[in-house]
């Protein structure tokens, strides 16, 4: 799958701004009329949500009085190379922004970790199972729509299959497996596949049985998304019926991280959770 990194380096890039602004002691609305743009733009170019010119990258370099040539010679070069297009996502540029920013940071992570509560985890999801899914969470798209988008997750899977997949590891609340999404047959052939992922070196799946009670993803559900160049910072994925979020601060990281090794510790060990969900999709189809 081809993969371009260009989210990563204009993310680094808008880091590396961020921080010699505040270096600098200016604020969004000090810095705004210097490019003559809004401080609301300058926050998209600090999240690495856009780009920046080339000639406006030098009058914020000049502003907050870098004279570092290297340093700055380096954020040349990351400004050009955040323009550069590739990904097999970009056709679907109609989907929501924030939907294709997950799969391209998902294409350049080399381990992705978290916890799901409601069900299985799109990188892992059946056909059937995606597209029951889709219907039931986006119930105004129309067939064609639906379809779309069943094929962009499956694509996405490709993932998981590439000679050098990254770590996928996720925890599931117990009710991910009992909660029939499309019929007895599709949940069951899902918690199936499921099983059988499980098997794979790369992939873990552990559930959260009932009787463990309450825990801290019940909160919500979350995933880390971390990167082979350990200058770009670990993202958190939040993903919610009101909008997606994107977290890299370092104390929302640590906070995510710390929150998904007491739920592994306290899951079934993956042989186990393969073993209940074996059982429930006997329960299924009898």
């Amino acid at each position: 799958m081809a993969t371009s990194g260009t989210s990563l380096r204009r993310r680094r890039l808008g880091v590396a701004l961020r921080e010699l602004r505040e270096r600098a002691g200016m604020t969004h609305q000090q810095v705004g009329p210097t490019l003559d743009c809004s401080p609301s733009k300058l926050s998209r170019i600090e999240n690495g949500e856009v780009g920046v010119r080339r000639s406006d990258l030098l009058v914020l370099l000049d502003l907050y009085g870098l004279d570092d040539t290297a340093q700055r010679d380096e954020l040349i070069e990351l400004a050009r190379e955040s323009k550069r297009r590739g990904g097999w996502w970009l056709k679907y540029g109609e989907v929501s922004s924030p939907y294709l920013k997950l799969i391209q940071l998902e294409s350049e992570a080399d381990s992705i970790r978290g916890a799901e509560l409601s069900f299985v985890p799109g990188l892992l999801q059946t056909e059937d199972y995606a597209r029951a899914v889709i219907r039931a969470t986006r119930p105004h798209d129309g067939a064609e729509e639906v379809e779309r988008r069943v094929q962009i997750r499956l694509t996405r899977q490709e993932l998981l299959k590439q000679e050098k997949p990254p770590e996928f590891w996720t925890v599931l609340d117990e009710a991910v497996l009992h909660r029939t999404v499309g019929s007895p047959q599709v949940m069951a052939e899902q918690l199936r596949a499921l099983a059988a992922a499980n098997e794979l070196p790369h992939i873990t799946v552990q559930i959260i049985p009932f009787a463990h009670g309450g825990h801290e993803a019940m909160a919500g559900a979350f995933r880390i998304l971390r990167f082979p160049d350990r200058r770009d910072p670990d993202t958190v994925y939040l993903e919610g019926f009101a909008g997606d979020i994107y977290l890299d601060d370092a104390s929302e990281v640590t906070r995510c991280s710390l929150v998904f090794d007491h739920l592994s510790a306290a899951a079934l060990s993956p042989r186990l959770s393969s073993l209940r969900m074996l059982e429930i999709a006997q329960g299924l189809t009898g």
